[in-house]
């Protein structure tokens, strides 16, 4: 059975990817490593240090970007590929998230992760309230600490927009139609570059389909996976 190793999102855990872990048992050896909380490149080393010598890889978001960095390192290792409300570029607002990261200091996280929240989980959405209160478990188990060596990490982060360029295994980007930090036309321009790559959007659906969507999310992901036998 194929090993799918999944990151989560920023002040998130295993709890975003439940209903897969519950349900693709059968599709693939499932195991969650953790958001990268130290420099790219390091957590991407320690990562293919723990991991299969070939395997499925997903990320979330700022997970997306450590999936990116293990394909820029070591893209031969890497049976698939599938990314969610990703950026595969610089960070496109340090300052802002260094002003963050400030208040988060001063003791203000409580609202610091509210707003995430509040932008994160389509409102619209059938399981928004569900959603919404996942989060903020998965991001009261990770605290303020965690939180800003996380930040930290996506601000120094490198632009990985070529690692796409070569990527010839199947890629599935799954997106929320209504995604706030991620939108559709970041998703249509990593399909233009990923040749292997196919786009799935979800409606009624923010920038945490796993979550928000995890009937169509598991759907999707076991597709992708019976493309990669």
């Amino acid at each position: 059975m194929l090993p799918l190793v999944m990151v989560p999102a920023m002040l998130c855990d295993a709890e975003l990817y439940g209903a897969q872990l519950a349900a693709l048992g059968d599709a693939a050896e499932i195991t969650i490593e953790p958001v990268a909380a130290r420099p790219l490149p390091e957590a991407a080393r320690a990562c293919l240090d723990r991991a299969p010598e070939r395997f499925a890889l997903a990320g979330t978001s700022a997970g997306g970007n450590l999936a990116l960095e293990i394909v820029a390192t070591a893209p031969e290792r890497v049976a698939g590929l599938w990314l969610m409300g990703s950026n595969p570029g610089s960070h496109g607002d340090p300052d802002g998230a260094r002003a963050q990261s400030a208040r988060v200091r001063a003791g203000e996280f409580d609202a610091v992760l509210e707003g995430l929240v509040a932008r994160a989980v389509h409102a619209g959405g059938p399981r928004a309230a569900a959603a919404a209160d996942t989060l903020r478990r998965m991001a009261r188990r990770t605290g303020a600490a965690g939180f800003v060596a996380q930040n930290d990490a996506m601000i120094a982060r490198a632009d990985r927009w070529s690692a796409l360029d070569t990527l010839r295994t199947p890629a599935l980007l799954l997106w929320g139609r209504h995604d706030q930090f991620a939108g559709i036309d970041r998703a249509l321009a990593i399909a233009a570059r990923t040749p292997s790559a196919s786009l799935v959007v979800l409606d009624d659906c923010g920038h945490l389909p796993t979550l928000e969507q995890p009937e169509g999310s598991t759907r999707a992901a076991r597709a992708w996976l019976s493309s990669l036998r």
